[in-house]
């Protein structure tokens, strides 16, 4: 019996001892480094300018969902692994291309710096890895965004100190959005319109409702029913500068429509580009429709980027971060 006790106090012993040298590892790793939305690519120089490296351009480089701008989804950074220093293994996002013996396909995380997502790719030889690659390049994307929308999430918190009470006074709900924004537009609708100016435009975040009976009715599809709701705020609210401008999409444009949920709620994804009656402004935009039985209502959040001839995909990206922050107080109480 005391053999017993003491094993087991010696293994209790080991276990918070790893324990706190993982910890203490994690505490003393370099913070990652990167652009947003950026990967580095540690591939021998060869096979970048070769099959593998077009296949790597198709699917991580591709147009992002929705917009009219040929915009990648990632910025890729090439290195050979010759000279892959230091510096660059403590970039946030990276990607290790190699022929070896075995064949493996492996996520590690905070390898060298945190966050940091480092993925392994080994094959035989290079037709083996160019398989390898398009089989898992869909979890690689997957991973990546994700971890770029959650350090964009974190940033907006940290940029966000106003207790904004709208919020919950319009539409029973908190959302952080960065000091940044300013209160452009509160109508008893309701509807609330936010303005972050740029030197070139601006970002705009528009919340409205309506009630599920408006969107769900005999007389056309959900999807139809919530871009006509968008229209009808684009013309009732959202002015441009110019007499009887206003905000439109057309459907039949290049608009995206998903699902997926928030908070266990199941949302509309409405991704594409709106433009502008009576004027020459348009952009791309996202927008989420969430079907909220709490208050029989489907609540929007969307974001307009009004930032011509300027780069707009991380733009997106703060538009969702900022999206992604709501949380709905009444419906716990």
């Amino acid at each position: 019996m005391k053999h017993t006790i003491f094993y087991l106090l010696v293994i209790a012993g080991l276990i918070i001892g790893c324990k706190k040298n993982t910890e203490a590892t994690a505490v003393n790793l370099k913070p990652s480094f990167g652009n947003r939305n950026e990967i580095v690519l540690v591939i021998d120089d060869s096979l970048w300018i070769g099959k593998l490296g077009d296949s790597i351009r198709h699917k991580l480089a591709q147009p992002i969902a929705g917009s009219t701008d040929a915009e990648p989804q990632f910025d890729l950074v090439q290195i050979d692994p010759k000279i892959f220093t230091t510096r660059a293994k403590n970039a946030r996002n990276i990607v290790l291309f190699s022929t070896e013996t075995v064949h493996e396909f492996l996520l590690q995380k905070s390898v060298n710096a945190t966050p940091q997502n480092f993925f392994f790719l080994r094959a035989q030889n290079t037709a083996d890895l160019l398989k390898l690659f398009n089989t898992r390049a869909d979890s690689i994307i997957s991973v990546f965004k994700s971890a770029e929308l959650n350090e964009e999430m974190h940033e907006v918190v940290r940029s966000s100190t106003k207790d904004l009470h709208e919020l919950k006074d319009y539409f029973g709900c908190t959302l952080k959005i960065p000091d940044a924004y300013h209160l452009q537009v509160k109508n008893e609708f309701p509807f609330l319109w936010y303005q972050k100016d740029l030197s070139s435009g601006s970002l705009n975040l528009v919340l409205y409702e309506f009630s599920i009976a408006e969107i769900e009715n005999t007389s056309g599809s959900i999807e139809k029913h919530l871009l006509q709701a968008r229209n009808y705020i684009g013309q009732e609210f959202l002015h441009t500068a110019k007499d009887s401008g206003y905000i439109f999409t057309d459907p039949a444009k290049n608009v995206i429509i998903t699902k997926e949920k928030i908070q266990e709620l199941p949302v509309y994804k409405i991704i594409g580009n709106w433009e502008t009656v009576n004027d020459y402004l348009k952009g791309p935009f996202v927008c989420y429709a969430i079907r909220d039985d709490y208050y029989k209502r489907y609540f929007f959040i969307e974001g307009y980027i009004n930032n011509p001839f300027k780069n707009k995909r991380d733009q997106l990206l703060e538009i969702e971060a900022i999206i992604k922050t709501i949380n709905f107080n009444e419906h716990s109480n």
